[in-house]
């Protein structure tokens, strides 16, 4: 037996395989760093105590003060340059984009069935619209999947490239079948205004919704309230601290114009002023943008979209020769969204007066959508009336290929100038809000680094004179 007072083994006697035991790791003392924040202030109590040691230490305190004020405007002023480059070149487009497809796709769905309503020989017209809408909307489908969309939507891309030909493609053999007087043809088309309508046009939405999301994220950004607040208080207290400065200093010396002094603090203000005042013309056209552009487009997009569809449904129904109450109730649908009754009535409430009360720069581009819709909607009227009439339907045809299709031309002309002008509006006050911002960065940090520069010599002077 070891008996209980033999000292423990050496790690030579213990063996290879005995643990190694560490000692704890110790922790800096807090008295530690007590002692070292005592010796600074310390050493700022030596420099205080004498005239020169304290002029250094108030230069000190005043370039501190002006190196945060270019802080909080140099992250200021790149963050919202980041942000409006973000809706002005990606977001941005590509919302508009979205929209864009999803308004040649329904004028492409709304306009094959109405070259389809014509018979075997399609009018000239509807065809070239049918082919111009779809063109259009394949060349914007590739500029959005150039741009960086949402992963969440990637899918809704996808569903654009792929099915857009599979629509084209039942569209052809519509035509095809009609030609040769083939009533399977109108089925055809069916199903291809029901890909359009349950799939497609969906899909374009969903894009849409998600660039707008973005789009509202990169103005949040670029119109963030607390940033030129922030601005404001560190340039205020840095010109404070400047005056308060002088006027001690010159009542000490009895020297009332330090001019390098002067000059720090006259290109400190005008620092300040230009940065606030640059932030505040990069708000004021952001919100122009949006206000004039950004939701006047979104309001008549919406229009526009539901009126093709509106239009298209007259279309289909009269193709199916008695057989159209789904495409006449959803015809309906839409017209109600819009604002009015079956009756071609206002209700008082929908996207068309929504449209007309927005007001903004180019409300006079709006301001007869209401009035050229009425006078479709008179006409659409007129054609499910002569549909339904015994002995009434080759005439709500000749209607609706007729006076109907101008009417509505009329409406979709004056929209499509609308969300254009809206557009460009959008585009142009973009473009300006950068502008606002442009070489401010470094206009800024070259005057206050001289106004730093200013207040280092102007107490330099100063402490020469006790040597």
């Amino acid at each position: 037996m070891v008996p209980s007072s033999a000292a423990p083994p050496s790690p030579a006697e213990a063996g290879p395989h005995a643990p190694e035991v560490s000692a704890p790791a110790r922790r800096p003392a807090p008295r530690g760093r007590l002692l070292r924040w005592w010796g600074l202030a310390g050493w700022v109590r030596r420099r205080a105590a004498t005239p020169p040691g304290r002029l250094r230490l108030v230069s000190t305190g005043l370039v501190a003060a002006i190196v945060l004020l270019w802080l909080a405007a140099f992250i200021t002023t790149v963050a919202r340059q980041r942000a409006v480059a973000d809706v002005r070149d990606t977001s941005g487009p590509a919302f508009v984009a979205a929209q864009r497809v999803h308004a040649d796709l329904s004028e492409a769905d709304a306009s094959a069935a109405a070259a389809f309503l014509a018979g075997g020989v399609e009018p000239v017209a509807q065809r070239q619209a049918y082919q111009r809408s779809i063109a259009q909307a394949s060349t914007q489908v590739l500029q959005l999947a150039r741009a960086r969309v949402p992963a969440s939507v990637q899918g809704e891309l996808t569903t654009l490239a792929g099915q857009i030909p599979v629509y084209t493609g039942l569209v052809d053999q519509a035509r095809a079948d009609n030609r040769l007087g083939y009533a399977v043809g109108g089925a055809y088309l069916r199903q291809a205004s029901t890909l359009m309508q349950t799939t497609i046009l969906p899909a374009a939405d969903r894009l849409a919704a998600a660039e707008a999301v973005r789009v509202d994220d990169s103005y949040g950004r670029a119109t963030r309230w607390w940033q030129p607040t922030l601005v404001a208080i560190t340039g205020l207290a840095a010109l404070g601290g400047l005056v308060v400065a002088q006027v001690a200093l010159a009542r000490r010396t009895h020297r009332y114009l330090n001019v390098p002094l002067v000059a720090a603090t006259v290109v400190t203000a005008v620092s300040l002023g230009l940065t606030l005042a640059a932030l505040s013309v990069e708000r004021s056209r952001l919100v122009e943008g949006r206000d004039g552009g950004f939701v006047p487009m979104t309001v008549v997009a919406q229009a526009r979209v539901l009126a093709l569809r509106a239009w298209g449904d007259s279309s289909l129904s009269l193709i199916a020769h008695g057989d159209g109450a789904a495409q006449d109730d959803d015809a309906v649908r839409a017209t109600a969204r819009l604002g009015y009754d079956a009756s071609g009535r206002p209700t008082g409430t929908g996207v068309l007066p929504a449209a007309e009360q927005l007001g903004g720069p180019d409300a006079t581009t709006r301001a007869h959508l209401a009035e050229y819709w009425q006078a479709y909607a008179a006409k659409a009227g007129q054609i499910r009336a002569g549909a339904s009439a015994l002995g009434g339907f080759q005439e709500a045809v000749r209607l609706a290929l007729g006076d109907g299709t101008t009417a509505f031309r009329q409406f979709d002309t004056a929209a499509d100038t609308a969300l254009t002008t809206s557009q460009h509006r959008f585009d142009a006050r973009l473009t300006s809000a950068g502008d606002a911002l442009g070489g401010l960065a470094v206009l800024v940090s070259v005057a206050l680094a001289l106004a730093a520069v200013g207040v280092l010599a102007g107490y330099q002077t100063r402490i020469d004179e006790f040597r």
